[in-house]
Formats: structure tokens, sequence, C-alpha cells
């Protein structure tokens, strides 16, 4: 563009002083120059292995360590996405009380600087340019999900209408407008063309007024968020407006019809929301990287999810769900992704400075003019390193979720869920009881991509706070070699007594143990964070919701023995291994 109104043979000799001052600066910061572009679009990555233990179904370490690097400084630009990712790892473990501090920061920033006048979430800008990553409309609305799906886990089924209603946000649609987009709409490359001509035929300006106005607000398609706003409504005692939800997922989605009218009619006590796959990756595409798009780990496919109930007295027919979202569908939809890559491609002259630089410092018999040219030439390289476009998200998101209504009639039931056709996805799910009457209880399900581990048969392998079922070697806390990991009461200690271990323990005795090796015994003990269990080598008791997949993993599977770090415990050890009764698999640390 510039070159086209300023050929080689009409530059002016008295803009060359400048250039040169300019070009000599730039010259020693060549380098700088590109490290700052692409630093500034880089991804934040993740510590090594946290994704594969994330596809494993190992969440406790991985939260840990988010826990860990979580910062309080509101600018950081991953601010908010170690806060997404440590929300969606400390669901998958089960405990919401352990995201209650996270999930609350994370709702007051993904509604910072609140709607536009279309109620599209704007992403947030904080000073010297740095962009806080808020994820694309898509990973907002499951933000907000993730959100609902904690409180609900609380059982604070008001704060999680609020969070789902959140989810439904209005999204931009330009299928209408006059770019022939296909069956789809248009791409996000024909649009920033498209505006980009109009900056060209109208003046800088036009080109962002078209982004900021050539769509139509439309209605959201998510029927995810209908679904957890009307089980909510139904919670709430708000049967009318539960109803008005379901049905209008039935609408958009006409393969849940069967699901809205079995929520519809109630009957249930217990709702799962299972996930189920890895989510897309985040990639750089289009010119010189300023696009992004989302490629797919997982194939779509029509499977439903089986669940089965398995209780005491028997096993009922198991039921068929259909998937409530596809996020390789989302992803890969304009309305569901932002605008900023549009908005700064648009924008982009990179390719045309270079060129047209590169004519000037060729063509011209002016020393001047190709310092001129020359200057171009860096110019356009410094706006083509930082036009490439943020590939930073939340790599902890699912491929597709289910919704499952079912009635939990007994105590120390399990209900059993499958993908069609993926044994290896077959999970059952322990230590789930009846909630009280009238209440309405949720648990989140993360079905992990690497299936098919012998844990996810739920056969129960440690005594814990919520299976009252007797356990072989509950009769000493794993801390003493047993496979008890409840927290220390007078009943504990009592049912130890009674096998014949700790007959001289008080039981400040027992908790002085725990107190020794610093393990915490509460989310309050912890600062309201998320710690890793002391059965994988951490330092908490705090016991993980039953029906979920992080009790499932820590409790139906033998891990290694507890490894003593206090004197205290040492010497307790010692004492028990001297009773010829007590042969204890213990090795304590030198």
């Amino acid at each position: 563009m510039l070159n086209r109104r300023h050929p080689a043979t009409t530059v002016r000799a008295a803009s060359a002083p400048w250039v040169v001052r300019s070009l000599r600066d730039w010259a020693g910061l060549a380098g700088l120059i590109a490290l700052v572009g692409l630093a500034g679009c880089a991804a934040s990555s993740l510590d090594d292995g946290m994704l594969p233990a994330v596809n494993a179904g190992r969440y406790g370490g991985v939260g840990a360590a988010l826990s860990q690097r979580l910062t309080e400084d509101r600018s950081s630009r991953d601010y908010v996405l170690d806060r997404a990712r440590l929300l969606s790892v400390a669901l998958a473990e089960g405990s919401p009380d352990a995201a209650e501090e996270v999930a609350n920061e994370y709702f007051a920033m993904l509604r910072t600087q609140g709607l536009n006048e279309d109620r599209t979430i704007r992403s947030v800008v904080f000073s010297d340019g740095v962009r806080i990553w808020k994820g694309e409309p898509f990973e907002q609305a499951l933000g907000y999900t993730q959100i609902a799906l904690q409180k609900a886990m609380r059982g604070e089924w008001d704060n999680a209408r609020a969070a789902s209603q959140s989810s439904l946000f209005l999204l931009k649609d330009f299928t209408d407008n006059e770019l022939s987009g296909g069956k789809g709409g248009p791409s996000a490359i024909q649009v920033a063309r498209r505006a980009a001509q109009l900056d060209q035929a109208r003046g800088q300006g036009a080109g962002d007024q078209y982004i900021d106005n050539g769509y139509a607000a439309v209605k959201t398609d998510y029927a995810l968020g209908y679904l957890l706003t009307g089980v909510a409504s139904l919670a709430l005692a708000r049967p009318d407006e539960a109803a008005d939800n379901f049905r209008e997922a039935a609408r958009l989605e006409p393969s849940l019809e069967l699901l809205a009218e079995e929520l519809l009619g109630g009957g249930f006590n217990t709702v799962l929301v299972v996930d189920f796959g890895r989510g897309p990756t985040k990639i750089n595409t289009g010119p010189d990287g300023a696009f992004t798009a989302f490629q797919p780990n997982a194939r779509s496919t029509p499977d439903a999810l089986s669940a089965q109930v398995i209780g005491p007295g028997g096993v009922e027919p198991a039921e068929r769900f259909a998937a409530a979202i596809d996020l390789n569908r989302m992803s890969s939809t304009l309305k569901w992704n932002n605008l900023e890559d549009v908005r700064q491609a648009k924008s982009l002259l990179g390719t045309g400075l270079l060129v047209g630089g590169a004519a000037v410092a060729v063509t011209s018999e002016d020393d001047e003019a190709r310092w001129v040219g020359a200057g171009m030439v860096l110019a356009g390289l410094l706006l083509k390193a930082t036009a490439t476009a943020d590939t930073r998200y939340n790599e902890f998101l699912p491929q597709r979720t289910f919704v499952v209504p079912v009635t939990i009639a007994e105590p120390g039931s399990s209900v059993a869920v499958q993908l069609d056709r993926d044994t290896a996805s077959r999970m059952v799910l322990p230590a789930l009881d009846p909630p009280a009457a009238g209440v309405i209880q949720l648990r989140y399900v993360r079905l992990p991509p690497i299936g098919g581990q012998a844990w996810q048969q739920g056969t129960m392998v440690y005594a814990n706070d919520r299976f009252a079922g007797p356990i072989a070697g509950d009769d000493l806390p794993f801390i003493l070699g047993g496979r008890c990991v409840k927290k220390p009461s007078l009943k504990v200690l009592q049912h130890y007594q009674a096998s014949g271990n700790l007959r001289d323990y008080t039981l400040i005795d027992l908790e002085n143990l725990y107190r020794e090796e610093a393990i915490s015994l509460s989310v309050e003990d912890q600062r309201g964070g998320f710690r890793k269990h002391i059965l994988e080598g951490g330092d908490s008791m705090v016991c993980p919701l039953g029906g979920t997949t992080g009790f499932t993993r820590l409790m139906c599977q033998v891990h290694r023995p507890y490894q003593p770090r206090s004197r205290a415990l040492i010497d307790a050890i010692g004492r028990l291994k001297s009773e010829p009764r007590n042969a204890i698999d213990v090795q304590p640390s030198p």
C-alpha cells in the first residue's frame, strides 16, 4: 500500500536523515525485535509431563504443580490461563472445594470489562499492550460451564445457575453478510481480507468498522449451557424455567430430545457430566501465521455414552445418551472464535512493506532512498514478526461432553460408563450414595484419553471417608503401613484398636503423627488450594468426591508405601514392626 502511494522514483531525500538515524538504531536491535515479536506470541508451555499425565488420568500431581505456579499478578498474561487449567484438573480430580478460590478468580476475570453491546465477551488487555488470555468464545463458554460444575458439585445450585447462564452469551455471525462463506459461513481469512479491502477503498477505519458491525448478533447454540441451566433450575425448584432450557437444548441438538424428555420427567437424583477425549490443539495458520485454527486430536463420531447403575441390591438396565457438545465442531466455527486474529491480520502490512522496501532499495540510485527502502524492509519484518497469532489455549478441555441423569437408590452404589465401541473407555465409578430426599447431586467425570487402565474397573483398595464398606487392611493407617486413608477421628481410632492396633494411642497421639508429617487434613489446612494426596506421594488427606475420576484412580489401585519424613513416624513404625502380629510393608526414609 505505501509503495503504491510513494514509488521509488518519488522518494524524497528530506526523509532520509530520520530514516538513517532510525535504521542505525534499529540495526543493533534487529535480533531483539524478532525475539520480542516471537516471544510476544509464543504459546505458554506446560511443564514437561503435564499433558501426558492428564491424558492418563493422573491429575493430582498436575494440579499441585499448577497451584505452585499460580501468580497473583493480575497483569500476568497467563493469570487466567493457569487458573483455567487448574480448574479443569481439580474438577477431574473430584476436588471442587480445593477449586473454590481459583474458580471464583476465573469467574471474575471472565467477566472483567463486562460484555459489549451485543453481549459477546471482549478480550482483556492490561498495560504495555500485553494481552491477558481469556480464550476463544468457545473456551469461555466451557470456562463458565466448569465453574458451574464446580458450584454444583458443592451443592451451590444458585451459583451454578448463574455461571451456566453466563455461558449463553450472544455470538458474532458473519454468515448473512455479503461474503459467501458456504454452508459453514465465511472463514476468518475471508473476513480479514474483506476488512483490508475496505481499508484500501474507503480509508483506515473502514475495515475495523466492518469487523465491529458487519455481523449479526445471534443467539448461542450452546446446548450444554442450556442443559446445565435447566438442571440447576430444577434443583432450585423452578420447573418451568428448567423445561424451557431443556426444550431449547433439544431444539438446537435433535439428538438430545430423549435426554430432554428424561430430564423433564424428573425421577433422577444424580447427574453425571462426563467428558471424553482430548480437545483440539490450537495452531498458527494462514499468511505469516497471523490466524489460528484448532486441529482435532480425536475424531468426531456419533457414538453415544452408556451408563449403568450397579447397586448392592442389583444392576439396573443400561441407558444411552448422545453428546451435548463436540469441541471439534465448535472450535472450527468462526462465530465461536474471537476476531482478534482478524483485526490484527487485517492491519498486517508486513508483506507489502517488505516488497515495496526491497524495490526502493534495489531500483533507486539515491543512497538516501536506499536507506528509506531498507527502513521499510525492517518495518515490514517487524510487523511480520509481531503478527503471529497467539496460540495459547486450555490444553485440558475435552473433545465432547455428555449429560447423564441417573437414580442412586442405595448407599455404596457404582455407575459404569462407556463410550460406544470403545471398551478401553469403560470406567466404574464407585462410592456413590443417594442424596437427601428432594436434592439433586452432580458429579463431574473425565474419561482419560488413555483408557483401559486397571483402576478404571472401580474395585476399592483403600478405606476412605467416602466409602463405608470394609476394606482388607483398613485396620491400620496408610502412613503406618495399612490401607486406611480416613481422617483421624475417635470412631476411626476405635476401629484400629478393635483390630488390635494402636491400643496405647489416644486420638491426640494419632493426630500428632499427621501433624509431624505436615499432612493436611482439610482444604482449610491447604489454605484453600490444591495439594497432592498422600497415596501418590503428596501431603494431603483431602478425599475426592465419590463417583469421580480422581477418587477412582486414587482408591482403586495399589500405591507405593508411604515414605515417612518425621522421626516421630519412623519411631512409631519401628514400634509396630517389633510386635510379632504386625507385618507391615513400610520402608522408612534414612
